[in-house]
């Protein structure tokens, strides 16, 4: 079993909807994370909106075979003639499953080692932007910020005067937005199969655009949801990681939304006569 496999619960909303988001941005046949060993390469989690024979979420092969291995040994993040590309053109999984296009970025875990990949791959020519590339980055992250300790209870997260992230010792840009947009896409994307391109394209196109806007949804309350976070540190003297938990309990047991909670937490910081629970509206707890 992969690294990535062992130490995630696949099935957790937060990969579908991942894979999802992932889905709509690139708009390609198939987009999957993938796990690795120093031998093997598995299609740990597939979402797949075409029949692509031989393609199978949990088909495992040689690592030195898949695109993944060359990506994470230096080729280019993505192709859209994997056939003609050096990089990529002898990889035998290009010829088994007839690929033309490819996009990955590595999933790393806290140590910064890649255990897994996040992908998308077509039979068509697609060619991948470098601002998707940088957004499938972002999305690679949030897988990462669920990997091994870093989902546990025991990591202390602290922001450093730079404004970047202390997480045991180590520094990372972005480990409690990823946290948060995590948490957020989960709640607001209801992962499902995209129809199929020809026969239903009013469906196709609704629902890529309902995609689109429960992510901008998403993106856009990440940052209320981080500013409640900074508000909370800084008065009830906890880490960002406490005052997410804290936040995200208080939600839930009172069946309000993350997002809109943290608006009042971040306008309480300026109007004392906002009411919050008491949870939050106090000291330590």
């Amino acid at each position: 079993m992969s690294a990535l496999a062992s130490a995630l619960d696949l099935d957790h909303p937060v990969f579908d909807a991942v894979l999802s988001a992932g889905a709509t941005l690139l708009n390609m046949e198939v987009v999957y994370l993938g796990g690795l060993t120093d031998d093997t390469f598995t299609f740990a989690k597939v979402h797949i909106h075409s029949d692509w024979p031989g393609l199978v979420e949990g088909a495992t092969a040689d690592r030195t075979d898949s695109f993944c291995h060359r990506l994470l040994e230096g080729a280019p993040s993505s192709t859209s003639d994997a056939a003609n590309d050096p990089h990529y053109q002898d990889a035998p999984v290009r010829r088994e499953l007839g690929i033309q296009s490819y996009v990955g970025v590595p999933v790393r875990d806290e140590e910064g080692a890649a255990v897994g990949t996040l992908c998308g791959i077509d039979r068509k020519g697609v060619v991948v932007s470098d601002e998707a590339v940088r957004v499938l980055r972002q999305l690679a992250e949030i897988v990462s910020a669920q990997l091994g300790p870093l989902a546990g209870e025991q990591v202390v997260i602290r922001q450093q005067p730079s404004g970047r992230w202390e997480v045991g010792g180590k520094t990372t840009e972005d480990l409690t937005s990823a946290m948060v947009l995590a948490d957020l896409l989960a709640a607001e994307i209801s992962p499902s199969s995209r129809p199929d391109r020809a026969e239903k394209p009013l469906d196709e196109i609704g629902q890529l655009r309902l995609s689109v806007q429960q992510l901008e949804h998403a993106l856009a309350a990440r940052v209320v949801v981080e500013q409640a976070i900074g508000v909370l540190t800084e008065r009830q003297a906890i880490s960002p990681r406490e005052a997410f938990e804290r936040l995200r309990k208080v939600a839930r047991s009172r069946g309000r939304k993350v997002h809109e909670l943290a608006g009042e937490v971040v306008a309480s910081a300026t109007d004392h006569a906002v009411p919050l629970p008491p949870e939050l509206a106090g000291g330590q707890h």
